[in-house]
């Protein structure tokens, strides 16, 4: 059964024919104990899951799309979800006024404090080719965390991070039941929260009872504000938990100031390696960050949380990922840190733009020292990615065996895994990499024995 669920459907149209093809991407979470389990490994190796229920065409055509399966993108262990993502190209025959309503429906929710039973969700398209732009619209897209977390009695301000390729105004909503059901037995079930429908914000103080809560908004795109027709309506589902905590309201753990802000756009290209470090702070010396969370694209892998620095209350994980061709576009990458007592931080989000496919950078004629991996000037990528895996995979298999290598940066390391997955680590400031000692020092003492 879906317990978990944080799902969205969106879509992006190719032009139309005489037949119109469209592709649509859905994301989904499932509770990992019923049977949805995913790993590192599950995700390196982009095994397709089993999903739940079917996605069907409801109006404007009649019939079933595709079953639910999903490549995993993120799961934890600790609050026992999988989360993932997948597409379907679908043909449809033009219709009088080119409107389509896609759906997905099913048994059941988890208990809440309001609502519940059967789940459902509706996506709307009109299909006919814009003015403004001559081609089809392309739906807005979003991402969210399958659980959210609050603690009673905090005040809570939750943004619901959207974009559109088509550079529309996009808004949301609460799903209604009426006139048509979008939202089955959770329609506008977080009563005393506040929806600023423009801003895409949503405001809660978790004052009343403690449980598990349904949100079910629709994400709406329109040409110009004032317009009050969507080009097309897109559904997102998550949950909302809260929880007692004996901490205060402002012991939530915070973000500092990353590389991958809230916001921000990361541009990247086929085939080259994306590699970035999130750091997340405990909201108080006595707590600790035990994960960073994350909603990833397909093959986007997250390192082990690690200590960061040494104020004892800085964590740390590296995200690496390696776009395919199939994957050139927009994507919106988010995670959120979680401390010890199950508080969380603000979601941070920002936009993945893979660009197109490109060539290594790194002429034959120079070849890379042995002793140290290169790595761009910029030091968070490599500079000959396809090597790092033999590199990695003869250090961990040699005698002794190595887990840590040197960079051409004297402030980053490397971190291998058996696999031969190479994560790029930074030390603390003030600090270097000491292949000698294999750790970071102090800048200028890496000095070995004799």
């Amino acid at each position: 059964m879906i317990v978990y669920n944080c799902k969205e459907i969106s879509f992006f149209f190719i032009p139309p024919d005489i037949i119109i093809e469209i592709e649509l991407n859905y994301r989904v979470a499932f509770r990992a104990s019923s049977g949805h389990t995913c790993d590192a490994n599950t995700i390196r190796n982009g095994t397709l899951l089993s999903g739940e229920g079917s996605l069907q065409c409801v109006e404007g055509c009649s019939d079933t799309i595709t079953t639910m399966s999903y490549y995993c993108t993120d799961f934890s262990a600790t609050e026992d979800w999988t989360s993932g993502t997948n597409s379907v190209k679908y043909n449809l025959s033009a219709s009088s006024n080119n409107l389509y309503t896609f759906g997905f429906s099913s048994c059941c929710w988890i208990s809440l404090v309001e609502g519940g039973s059967d789940w459902r969700m509706r996506t709307t398209a009109n299909l006919t080719v814009r003015q403004d732009t001559g081609k089809i619209n392309s739906s807005p897209i979003s991402a969210m965390q399958p659980v959210v977390r609050f603690s009673y009695g905090c005040d809570y301000t939750l943004k619901i991070p959207v974009s559109d390729d088509d550079g529309d105004v996009v808004k949301c909503r609460w799903s209604k039941l009426t006139p048509t059901d979008e939202c089955g037995g959770v329609c506008e079930t977080l009563s005393g929260s506040y929806l600023d429908e423009s801003s895409c914000v949503l405001s809660y103080n978790a004052t009343r009872s403690m449980g598990w809560y349904a949100v079910a908004l629709q994400i709406e795109d329109f040409q110009k504000s004032a317009d009050t027709a969507p080009l097309s309506s897109v559904s997102l589902q998550f949950l909302v938990f809260v929880a007692n905590s004996s901490a205060s309201c402002e012991s939530r753990p915070v973000l500092p100031q990353n590389i991958i802000t809230d916001g921000s756009i990361h541009h990247s290209s086929v085939d080259k390696i994306f590699n970035e470090s999130i750091i997340a702070r405990s909201g108080a010396a006595t707590l600790r960050v035990t994960a960073i969370d994350t909603v990833s694209p397909i093959g986007m892998i997250k390192s082990e949380i690690f200590p960061y620095g040494t104020s004892g209350r800085e964590w740390f994980v590296t995200v690496t990922w390696e776009p395919m061709k199939n994957q050139i576009g927009t994507h919106l990458f988010c995670y959120t840190a979680v401390d010890n007592l199950g508080q969380t931080s603000d979601q941070t989000c920002a936009t993945l733009v893979v660009d197109g496919e490109v060539t290594d950078d790194v002429s034959t004629d120079t070849p890379e020292p042995d002793n140290l991996i290169v790595l761009n000037p910029e030091c968070n990528a490599f500079k000959t990615p396809k090597k790092v895996h033999t590199k990695c995979i003869e250090a961990t298999t040699g005698d002794p065996k190595l887990f840590y290598l040197a960079t051409s940066c004297s402030s980053n390391f490397v971190q291998c895994t058996e696999l031969g997955t190479g994560y790029i680590m930074r030390c603390a400031p003030g600090t270097e990499w000491c292949q000698h000692f294999l750790t970071c020092v102090h800048v200028g003492s890496c000095k070995p024995e004799g």
